[in-house]
C-alpha cells in the first residue's frame, strides 16, 4: 500500500490517493484538490480509482468530486448524516470558501459506524466520529487512520460549524482513536501527520480525556 498526499493551498486541505501498487487500482480520501491533479495522477501512473471515501461533507474537502467521479466512474461513499445536508449548504458557507456553488455526485453510498469496505483489495474500517460534523467519519486500514478534521497535529477540528460539537468532539477522540495504539499513524484533514501516542500526551485541546 502506497499513500500519495495532496494538499490544497487555497483552502489547506489534505486529499489522499491509496494505490494497492499490486493491482494498479486506488481509493481516494476526500476530494479538496483540483479534480485535474489527481486525473492526471491515476492517467499518468496507470491507476485505476475505484472509489472516494469522504471523512465528512464540508465543501474543502470535495470541491473536486464531481469532476473526479465523471472522469474516473468511481464510486463514492460518504455518511448519511452529512449527505443528507449537502444539498441545502448555507451560501454563507460556500461563500467564506470563495465558491459560487458546489457540483455534486447524484448519489452517495452510505457508511456506518463499524463498516469494513474491502476495494482495491485493501480493507477500511469506518469508524463514526462526530463532532466536526455530525456525519464525519474515519477510515482505519493497516495501522493509518485517516482523521478528516476530528483531529490534527496538535490541534482539533472546528466546532462552530451547523452540526459541530465540542463534547461530541472530544467524546469521538477517546472512544475510537485514543484507544488504537499508540503507533497508529495520523493522516488529518488539515497539516501534518502525527500519531495516536503523541497526541495523547502533547495536544493541549485534548490533555486529560
Amino acid at each position: 500500500m502506497e499513500i500519495i498526499s495532496f494538499s490544497d493551498f487555497s483552502f489547506g486541505s489534505n486529499t489522499y490517493l491509496v494505490v494497492n501498487e499490486a493491482v494498479s487500482e486506488s481509493v481516494l480520501i476526500d476530494a479538496g484538490i483540483s479534480a485535474q491533479e489527481i486525473l492526471d495522477y491515476l492517467t499518468n501512473n496507470s491507476v485505476r480509482l475505484k472509489a472516494v471515501l469522504l471523512t465528512h461533507g464540508h465543501p474543502d474537502h470535495l470541491f473536486g468530486l464531481k469532476e473526479i467521479i465523471d472522469g474516473t466512474g468511481a464510486d463514492c461513499y460518504m455518511h448519511t448524516s452529512d449527505s443528507q445536508l449537502l444539498r441545502y449548504i448555507p451560501p454563507m458557507l460556500l461563500n467564506m470558501l470563495g465558491l459560487e456553488k458546489l457540483d455534486l455526485p447524484e448519489e452517495f453510498l452510505p457508511l456506518e459506524d463499524g463498516q469494513e469496505l474491502e476495494i482495491a483489495g485493501m480493507k477500511f474500517q469506518v469508524l463514526h466520529t462526530p463532532g466536526h460534523s455530525e456525519g464525519s467519519v474515519c477510515f482505519l486500514t493497516d495501522s493509518v487512520l485517516f482523521a478528516g478534521d476530528l483531529i490534527f497535529h496538535g490541534s482539533i477540528g472546528r466546532t462552530d460549524f451547523p452540526g459541530g460539537s465540542m463534547q461530541v468532539l472530544v467524546k469521538s477522540v477517546k472512544d475510537k482513536v485514543f484507544t488504537l495504539p499508540g503507533d497508529t499513524k495520523i493522516m488529518p484533514g488539515h497539516m501534518d501527520s502525527t500519531v495516536v501516542g503523541w497526541e495523547k500526551k502533547t495536544n493541549p485541546f485534548l490533555m486529560g480525556i
